[in-house]
C-alpha cells in the first residue's frame, strides 16, 4: 500500500482514502501552531525528491503564528523550490543549495498549502504571487478565486489544504462540485489527464493540511 501522511481528525476522509489503497500515517499534534493548524501535513514534513524533511530536521523552532509557523511549508515543483524563502527554515534552503536545487521566493508563505499540483507541468492556486513565480518557470497555472474552502478558526482554507494527486488522480476532501471555479478546475484537469475523486462528498471542501505521499 501506498503511505500518505495526513490528520485523522477526519476519519471519513482517511477510510475512503484506505478503500483507494492508501495506508494512513497519522501527522502529530503540534502544539505550538494554532489549534486549526496543529495537525497539518503541509506544516509538518516537506518531500524534496527522495529527501523527508520535518520540523525535527529544522534549525529553527516554529512559532505560533505567521511567518514562525510556515518553516516547511514551501511547494517542491519539478526541482525548483517555491517559498517564502525568508521564513523558511535554513536546513531547507541549505539542503537546495547542496543539490543544485533552484530556489524561487513567493510572497505567499503558506505556498504548500496554496498550491495543487496536477503534474509536473501544471498547478492550481487562488494566490497571485504563486501564479506569477510559476509561470515565470514554464508551468501552467490555473488561478482560481479565493474562499469557498472551510478551515476551521479562520475565514477559509485553501486548494492545496483542500486535495492531494498522485498518479494522474487528484482527491478532493469534500465536495469540490460546490466550489464557484469547480468547472474550470474539471476543464483543467481533464486537459491535463488527471481524473477528480471526491472524498465524503456530504462534507464541504475541507483544507485538512493535505496529505503527503512518502
Amino acid at each position: 500500500m501506498k503511505k500518505l501522511v495526513m490528520s485523522k481528525k477526519y476519519p471519513c476522509f482517511c477510510e475512503e482514502l484506505n478503500k483507494f489503497g492508501y495506508e494512513i500515517i497519522p501527522t502529530k499534534k503540534i502544539n505550538t501552531f494554532l489549534e486549526p493548524e496543529q495537525y497539518h501535513a503541509d506544516m509538518q514534513i516537506l518531500c524534496i525528491k527522495n529527501k523527508v524533511i520535518t520540523l525535527d530536521d529544522c534549525i529553527k523552532k516554529p512559532g505560533k503564528n505567521y511567518p514562525e509557523n510556515i518553516l516547511l511549508n514551501c511547494l517542491y515543483h519539478n526541482n525548483k523550490l517555491y517559498g517564502k524563502l525568508s521564513a523558511t527554515d535554513s536546513s531547507v534552503r541549505e539542503y537546495c543549495r547542496e543539490n543544485n536545487i533552484e530556489t524561487v521566493n513567493v510572497n505567499q508563505g503558506y505556498t504548500r498549502c496554496s498550491t495543487l499540483v496536477v503534474n509536473d507541468k501544471a498547478v492550481i492556486t487562488a494566490d497571485k504571487s504563486i501564479e506569477k513565480g510559476m509561470k515565470n518557470n514554464g508551468v501552467e497555472v490555473l488561478l482560481i478565486s479565493a474562499g469557498n474552502i472551510v478551515l476551521e478558526g479562520f475565514d477559509y482554507g485553501f486548494i492545496g489544504g483542500a486535495s492531494f494527486s498522485d498518479n494522474n488522480t487528484i482527491y478532493f476532501f469534500g465536495d469540490i462540485t460546490k466550489h464557484p471555479d469547480y468547472n474550470k478546475i474539471k476543464e483543467f484537469t481533464s486537459k491535463h489527464n488527471s481524473i477528480i475523486e471526491i472524498l465524503c462528498k456530504t462534507q464541504p471542501l475541507t483544507d485538512i493540511g493535505g496529505a503527503v505521499l512518502i
